[in-house]
């Protein structure tokens, strides 16, 4: 064959291969991202300004002469809050803080100047109130509350609704309990002292940092006098370790906000043979064992829920990709979820392998069509357990006003953490970790 009847001959298959619609299949990041977007779990970020609840009543005023751990706090409180609110029965009275440089006494000395037992502090509406916000909070109280007709609610969970807004929001709560003695009527009663600190962890600088570092030795160790719970339910980490694909492929990986993009280069023939072990029938080549195609994933356990099971839910989003810039596709989402598995040895181990299985080859687009693949896995938690250190005990205290134990705290902390729609398996919780990969076409 002559050098001009080759090229010609060339020309023509080109053309030809061009003509019949394949389509050079690269994926545009920021496109990526709107996929991913509505689907992901959206957080409201908290802004950085603190509010600081105090209850204006015996308990601060005990806290004020008697306890280590409020007197070590109340410099850091004059300085990162913005306002203070002081719980006068059924109202509140705010304080601009303007002057927080480390020099200001404005805070410290109306902290210190309260001297005076207002009752019937609406400890419930102002717990409402922190929740329904979009900033960090401090409340300190002895979370004695009284409804509207005067009635004490030591024993009804009036914390529950709160609570669950703000955790389903995706922020946390740090409950430090400072045991302490109130006398009554000449009775000495045994009651808690409660710092809930509302924050973000996710935030830059949490104001919880900040308090925690303050009251650190009393937390542990001989001075230990109080005790720290985080209530949460979006801790759940995933973190990669190094070779996240199988050794045998050519691959690319790239980190984004809330997700990794896979590129693997290799064709299909290749991962059968090279991951899969299998021959070109789908027959398990003799002495191999199937590798995984995803490895070195592994997750940490939350502070209150910890992960009993796992599963992969898998969709072709090719044609819905695509769709983003050619009107003329109809977006149509294929779920693959049985072409992926993880091993669930593994799984007890808090890792992440994925396998593929024969499926795969069901759902795969050609090379005429799309000229390759776009799949996102979705990792999804289908079963957890509550940790044990949720200590119901350490949120009671003796009631002044029954012969029973305080129970309100306890129960509504309780509440949260059975709560369906808090539980990490609820549909905008389940998914921790989401991976796309984009392949050649079949």
């Amino acid at each position: 064959m002559n050098k001009a009847y080759f090229l010609i001959v060339s020309g023509v298959a080109i053309m030809s291969f061009a003509s019949c619609g394949t389509r050079y299949f690269e994926v545009d990041m920021q496109q990526l991202q709107q996929l991913y977007e509505p689907t992901a779990i959206t957080y409201e970020s908290l802004h950085q300004s603190t509010v600081l609840y105090l209850d204006h009543s015996t308990c601060i005023i005990d806290a004020r002469q008697n306890s280590k751990v409020f007197k070590s706090l109340t410099g850091q409180l004059g300085l990162y809050t913005d306002t203070l609110c002081l719980i006068k029965g059924a109202d509140v009275e705010q304080i601009p803080n303007t002057d927080k440089s480390p020099t200001s006494t404005d805070v410290y000395n109306i902290i210190n100047s309260i001297s005076i037992d207002i009752p019937f502090a609406d400890i419930g509406q102002a717990v409402k109130n922190i929740c329904d916000r979009n900033s960090q909070a401090i409340l300190i109280t002895d979370c004695e509350y009284f409804d509207k007709s005067g009635k004490n609610q030591d024993g009804f969970p009036y914390l529950s609704g709160s609570f669950k807004n703000w955790i389903k929001r995706g922020y946390c709560i740090y409950i430090v309990v400072e045991p302490y003695q109130e006398k009554n009527k000449n009775t000495l009663f045994y009651k808690n002292r409660f710092y809930f600190i509302f924050t973000d962890d996710r935030m830059q600088a949490p104001i919880s940092h900040n308090m925690l570092n303050e009251i650190q030795p009393f937390l542990q160790g001989q001075d230990r006098i109080c005790r720290l719970y985080k209530l949460t339910n979006s801790d759940f980490i995933v973190e990669q370790g190094k070779g996240m694909v199988a050794e045998d492929l050519t691959f690319t990986v790239e980190d984004f906000p809330g997700f990794k993009y896979v590129d693997i280069s290799d064709d299909w023939n290749s991962i059968r043979e090279y991951v899969m072990k299998l021959d070109e029938y789908g027959n398990p080549l003799p002495e191999e064992k199937p590798e995984p195609l995803l490895k070195n994933m592994e997750f940490h356990d939350g502070e209150d829920y910890f992960i009993a099971d796992m599963e992969i839910v898998a969709t072709n989003i090719t044609s819905q990709y695509m769709a983003l810039s050619d009107s003329s596709i109809t977006a149509k989402n294929i779920d693959l979820s049985d072409a992926f598995k993880l091993d669930k040895d593994e799984l007890r181990n808090h890792k992440l392998n994925v396998f593929l299985t024969e499926n795969i080859f069901n759902y795969l687009s050609d090379e005429e069509r799309y000229g390759g693949n776009l799949i996102r896995l979705d990792f999804v938690i289908t079963k957890v357990g509550l940790q044990d250190n949720f200590d119901y005990d350490m949120f009671t205290w003796q009631s002044i006003y029954n012969n029973e134990q305080a129970t309100c705290v306890a129960k509504s902390i309780e509440n949260v953490l059975h709560d369906v729609g808090i539980i990490p398996t609820s549909n905008d919780r389940r998914v921790i970790h989401t991976v796309f990969l984009k392949t050649e076409a079949l």
